[in-house]
C-alpha cells in the first residue's frame, strides 16, 4: 500500500504513515459503507450473498440483513433508518433487519432500472443513480440510465413525486454532495470522470460539466462509490485505488488498495477514518480532514 500523489494536497488529507488496516474479511463483493454516528457502527452491502452487515469496533461484523433485495450503496435517514439502494428489487427504501419500506420503484409509471448508490441530503431529499443492469434480470422498463432525486413532502421523501436530474450519463453510479450541498456529483463508471450540477432547487439542477477525468493507466478499478470531506474533497474509487479530487477538480492523490475497491464512507472518530469496500474484505485507515457523514437527530 502507499500513496501516489499528485499535489501537496495529499499531504493534507493522508498521514504519510498511516496504513490499511483490514477490519473484516471472507467476503465476495462488498459495498455500499455507510457511517451510523448515533449506534458508532459501519453497515455495509455484501453483494453476492443478498446480505446487509453491521460492524462494531467491540462486538465486530455481524448479520444485520438477509434478503437485501441485492443492496448495493446504502445511506442514512436523519432518524437513523437505512436507505438502500436495492438492484434486484428495483427499488430504493428504507432497509429494516426483516424488510423494508419502498422510497421509490417507479418513474412515470415504469419500474427503475437496478438503483446503484444513493445519498441523503439534509433536508431528507433522496438522491439515487439507476444504471441498466441486465444482471438482475427483467424486462427493461426505462430507457435511460437515470439520476434521480425523491423530494420532500411534510418531512418525509415522497416516491410519488420523483423528477429525473439527468439521462445522458452511460452509466451513473457513486453520487455524493458539495459541503454546503449546492453542487451535486455523480460520477460515470464507463466513462470514468465525474459530472457536477449545479442544485437550482431541492428538485432541479444544471450540468456544469465534466468536474475531473480519471485516468485508467493507473491500474485495475473504475469510478464507482463516492463521498465528500468537510474541506470539499472527494474521495472515489477509481484505476489504482481511492482517488482524491480536489475541490476545483485538480487529482490530489491515489491511495492504493491490497483489493479492487468497490466504494467508501468516512465514520469513527470524528469523522477522521475513511472505511473502504474492496473486493472481499473492509479497510479502514485514518484521514486528517473530517469527512460528511450523514447526520442523525
Amino acid at each position: 500500500m502507499g500513496i501516489i500523489k499528485f499535489t501537496e494536497k495529499a499531504n493534507a488529507c493522508f498521514y504519510q504513515t498511516a496504513e490499511l488496516e483490514k477490519i473484516a474479511g471472507g467476503y465476495y463483493f462488498t459495498e455500499g459503507p455507510v457511517w451510523d454516528s448515533s449506534e458508532k457502527c459501519l453497515y455495509f452491502t455484501n453483494f453476492q450473498d443478498n446480505t446487509i452487515y453491521r460492524f462494531k469496533e467491540r462486538e465486530g461484523t455481524s448479520l444485520y440483513r438477509k434478503e437485501s433485495g441485492r443492496a448495493v450503496g446504502l445511506s442514512l435517514a436523519a432518524d437513523g433508518r437505512i436507505v438502500s439502494a436495492e438492484t434486484s428489487s428495483h427499488a430504493v427504501t428504507f432497509a429494516g433487519e426483516t424488510k423494508s419500506e419502498v422510497i421509490a420503484g417507479t418513474y412515470q409509471g415504469k419500474i427503475l432500472n437496478s438503483p446503484n448508490d444513493v445519498v441523503v441530503k439534509k433536508d431528507g431529499a433522496v438522491y439515487f443513480t439507476d444504471p441498466y443492469s441486465v444482471a438482475m434480470g427483467g424486462e427493461r422498463e426505462l430507457d435511460f440510465n437515470g439520476v434521480f432525486c425523491v423530494p420532500v413532502t411534510d418531512g418525509k421523501p415522497d416516491g410519488s413525486r420523483i423528477c429525473l436530474i439527468d439521462d445522458r450519463m452511460e452509466r451513473p453510479n457513486g453520487i455524493a454532495f458539495s459541503p454546503d450541498e449546492k453542487i451535486l456529483y455523480v460520477n460515470d463508471t464507463n466513462k470514468q470522470y465525474i459530472r457536477a450540477y449545479q442544485m437550482r432547487s431541492a428538485e432541479e439542477a444544471s450540468l456544469i460539466g465534466t468536474f475531473a477525468e480519471l485516468d485508467e493507466a493507473y491500474g485495475a478499478g473504475c469510478a464507482d462509490g463516492m463521498k465528500v470531506d468537510e474541506e470539499g474533497n472527494v474521495y472515489l474509487t477509481g484505476p489504482g485505488g481511492i482517488w482524491v479530487i480536489d475541490s476545483s477538480g485538480t487529482p490530489a492523490a491515489i491511495l492504493e488498495c491490497p483489493e479492487n475497491a468497490g466504494n467508501l464512507c468516512f465514520g469513527g472518530e470524528d469523522n477522521c477514518f475513511l472505511y473502504i469496500t474492496a473486493s472481499t474484505s473492509v479497510y479502514r485507515i485514518p484521514v486528517k480532514i473530517p469527512g460528511i457523514v450523514p447526520r442523525r437527530v
